[in-house]
C-alpha cells in the first residue's frame, strides 16, 4: 500500500530559501507547497490545510509572528507550525516556543537537521490525530512523550512519569483532608503544582480541570468544594490507570 503523502507549507519570501527547503525535504515522502508571503499562506491553508508549516520569521508585509497567529486562528492547534529564523541564540529558541511555535529551526539550516525535525513533528502529529476519536486517549497527549524522548532516555521518562503519578496521588489524599479544614492557601499551592506538572507531561485535561478549580477557589467560589476535589481525585486515578496501560509507548 502506498504511504499517504504528507503536505508541508513553506512560508518564505526568499526564493533561494524556498528551493533549499524543498530540495532538503525531497528524500521524505512529502509534497512541499510554497507561499511567498503570509497572506498567500493564509489563502493556501484555508483551501487545503497542510500537515505541517514552516514559517520564516523575517518577512516583509507580514512577519512570521503575525503569520503564525493568523494561521493558528484559522487551523487551531492540530497543525505543527515551526519557525525558521536567523536568530542563533538558544534563548531565542525558547522564546519562540514560549510564543507558541511547535519548534524552531535555526539558520543556517542544515539538511539533516531540517529532515530530522520535520520527521519528528510528523511522528508527533499523526498518532495524535488518529486517536482523536478515542475519548480516553484524548485526555492525554502522547505526542509530548515524543518531544521529551528527544532529551531523555526511556528509563528516565518512565521514572519521571511514575514519580509524577505517585506525587499526584499523594497530593490527592492531602487535598481531600485539607478541604475539611478549609485551608485554601495550601489547597491552591497543591493545585498549582499539579496543574503545571500535568500540563508539562501531557495530562492536558487534568491540568485544565485543576486550573478551573484553582481559579474558582481564588475567586471565592467554595461551593461543593469537597465534591469537586473528590471528582478531581477520581479522574486522576482513572487517567493514571489509562496511562499505565498505554505506557509501553514510552519504549516504542
Amino acid at each position: 500500500m502506498r504511504k499517504k503523502t504528507q503536505y508541508i507549507l513553506v512560508v518564505d519570501d526568499n526564493e533561494i530559501n524556498r528551493r533549499y527547503v524543498k530540495t532538503a525535504l525531497k528524500e521524505l515522502n512529502t509534497e512541499v507547497i510554497i507561499a511567498k508571503t503570509g497572506f498567500e499562506a493564509l489563502d493556501i491553508a484555508e483551501k487545503a490545510p497542510p500537515h505541517l508549516i514552516l514559517v520564516d520569521i523575517q518577512m516583509p508585509l507580514m512577519d512570521g509572528y503575525e503569520c503564525f497567529t493568523l494561521l493558528r486562528e484559522k487551523l487551531g492547534n492540530e497543525v505543527p507550525i515551526l519557525a525558521i529564523t536567523a536568530f542563533s541564540d538558544l534563548d531565542d529558541r525558547d522564546d519562540f516556543i514560549a510564543y507558541g511555535f511547535s519548534d524552531c529551526i535555526l539558520k543556517p539550516v542544515r539538511p539533516e537537521v531540517l529532515r530530522n525535525t520535520v520527521s519528528h513533528w510528523f511522528n508527533y502529529r499523526m498518532p495524535h490525530q488518529q486517536n482523536q476519536s478515542n475519548s480516553e486517549q484524548s485526555d492525554f497527549d502522547f505526542g509530548i512523550i515524543n518531544e521529551l524522548k528527544r532529551y531523555a532516555s526511556n528509563e528516565e521518562l518512565t521514572e519521571l512519569y511514575n514519580e509524577f503519578i505517585k506525587e499526584t496521588n499523594l497530593f490527592g489524599e492531602k487535598l481531600v483532608f485539607l478541604q475539611t479544614t478549609q485551608n485554601y492557601p495550601e489547597i491552591l499551592s497543591i493545585l498549582h503544582v499539579i496543574k503545571g506538572n500535568a500540563g508539562s507531561l501531557g495530562f492536558a485535561k487534568l491540568s485544565e480541570l485543576t486550573s478551573v478549580l484553582e481559579t474558582d477557589i481564588k475567586s471565592g467560589d467554595h461551593d461543593s468544594l469537597s465534591i469537586r476535589i473528590q471528582e478531581l481525585v477520581d479522574y486522576s486515578s482513572k487517567i493514571f490507570s489509562v496511562f499505565k496501560a498505554q505506557q509501553t509507548l514510552i519504549n516504542a
